[in-house]
């Protein structure tokens, strides 16, 4: 049960932020998807003072969870039970990392 979870929850969590993040990047630079950009909010983060700013940080983040979630169909795939364990712990550190990203001002 334990190695069924911690695969699950490594699978879907590098999974999920890879699609939303990648999502945004696509949709704003190829579909014509607009940014509301918090320009005025001086508690908004760092990256919503420039759209290239932002675009550059959603797709750094996008092709780290893309790089995860690769990892972790590889070991999935070769039944290596360390390497899950390490994508999971790579995952839930990018997730750490995010939101100390947008903890900056």
């Amino acid at each position: 049960m334990n190695k069924f979870f911690i695969t699950f929850a490594a699978l879907l969590a590098s999974g999920v932020f890879t699609y939303s993040y990648l999502r945004e990047w696509v949709g704003i630079k190829w579909l014509g998807e607009t940014i509301n950009l918090q320009t005025n909010n001086p508690d908004a983060p760092y990256f919503h003072a420039s759209e290239d700013l932002y675009l550059l940080n959603i797709l750094i983040f996008g092709l780290l969870f893309l790089s995860i979630f690769s990892l972790t169909v590889y070991a999935i795939w070769k039944k290596k039970h360390r390497l899950i364990f390490l994508s999971f712990v790579l995952s839930m550190l990018s997730i750490f990392a995010i939101m100390v990203n947008g903890a900056i001002k």
